[in-house]
């Protein structure tokens, strides 16, 4: 009996946590721990938490992430690397000789990177890890090389990780993943046929787009009002391949083909946003176009009912960055 109520347990392993811009991550946690599954959030990188969804403050994410990233400042990193080196001699001894193998993984070794990689993971069983995105999964690849040679983990895919990192890294970059990786998720069939082409087998690879609970968004029909403001929304991050310079391209057309009033908000943030704005301004769409920054999911929501429209451009980035 004991044995049936005992809590499945799965790491999450993730690239940067919280991000805002990934709420599925916060959802998938938060889902897994209402079904009763024990979850534990380990992130190579520290986000904000400024404008994440409220998930992460109700099921206390931040309690339950360890950090893998290891001080800048050679002193402080030291003094934090004695006590997870008596940690691991105490419990794991073998997993030292491995992390300290010079020869084999070189800077990451010395450096004590490995170290800060492996040591949370120390001590502890899972029933399953599941790794987000495809450089976290071969970063992984080393900490189960180390720790846990046998851990049954899988790999989903979310875009970019599958476009752009083939153009830029070596055609071997996911071989050893290949062949250790249990399970693969993608978010579409053109994803699949895209990794497919690239090496990996089709009986390892399950479609899973990242879906949204319906019952967060209430209907509302929507009704224009004779003189009233058509509102336009498109929520994004500011990079290439979300194609907002393309948006604002096209709203200049229709502020120029239109007597209807109309208003384009945009919702997001991201590295090319001085660079649209920059844009909207010489378009002269400054009037009809309002940016409006990072919104919680939680207020993004109620924000939706208030639009009319919503637009969702994308498209292949120079550098081959896609969905």
């Amino acid at each position: 009996m004991a044995e049936e109520n005992k809590k499945i347990k799965v790491a999450f392993l993730i690239g940067k946590f919280p991000a805002i811009s990934e709420t599925f991550i916060i959802n998938q946690i938060a889902d897994l721990q209402d079904r009763g599954m024990s979850v534990e959030i380990f992130s190579f990188d520290r986000g904000k938490t400024d404008n994440v969804s409220q998930r992460f403050f109700d099921y206390k994410m931040g309690e339950k992430t360890q950090y893998l990233d290891m001080p800048k400042n050679v002193v402080i990193r030291i003094l934090k690397a004695i006590p997870k080196i008596l940690r691991i001699f105490f419990i794991k001894p073998e997993s030292l000789l491995k992390i300290f193998d010079f020869k084999k993984y070189g800077a990451d070794a010395w450096n004590l990177k490995l170290l800060f990689f492996v040591e949370p993971f120390v001590g502890k069983e899972f029933d399953l890890v599941h790794c987000h995105f495809g450089k976290v999964a071969n970063k992984y690849l080393t900490i189960r090389e180390i720790v846990a040679p046998s851990q049954k983990f899988i790999t989903t895919f979310y875009g970019y990780d599958v476009s752009i990192v083939f153009n830029q890294k070596p055609a071997d970059y996911y071989d050893r993943l290949k062949k250790e990786c249990s399970l693969f998720f993608v978010m579409s069939n053109n994803m699949k046929e895209r990794i497919i082409n690239h090496g990996f087998k089709s009986e390892s690879i399950r479609v899973l787009p990242i879906s949204v609970d319906v019952a967060d968004y209430p209907f509302k029909e929507r009704k224009l009002e004779t003189g009233e403001t058509i509102n336009l929304l498109t929520v994004a991050r500011f990079v290439e391949k979300k194609g907002i310079d393309d948006l604002l391209r096209a709203i200049a057309i229709v502020k120029e083909k239109t007597r209807k009033k109309f208003r384009m908000n945009i919702v997001g943030g991201g590295q090319m946003e001085d660079e649209l704005k920059g844009l909207a301004k010489e378009l002269k769409i400054e009037d009809v176009t309002d940016f409006k920054g990072y919104m919680k999911v939680e207020d993004l929501i109620k924000y939706f009912l208030d639009m009319h429209l919503y637009v969702q451009p994308s498209k292949t980035s120079k550098d081959g960055d896609m969905e």
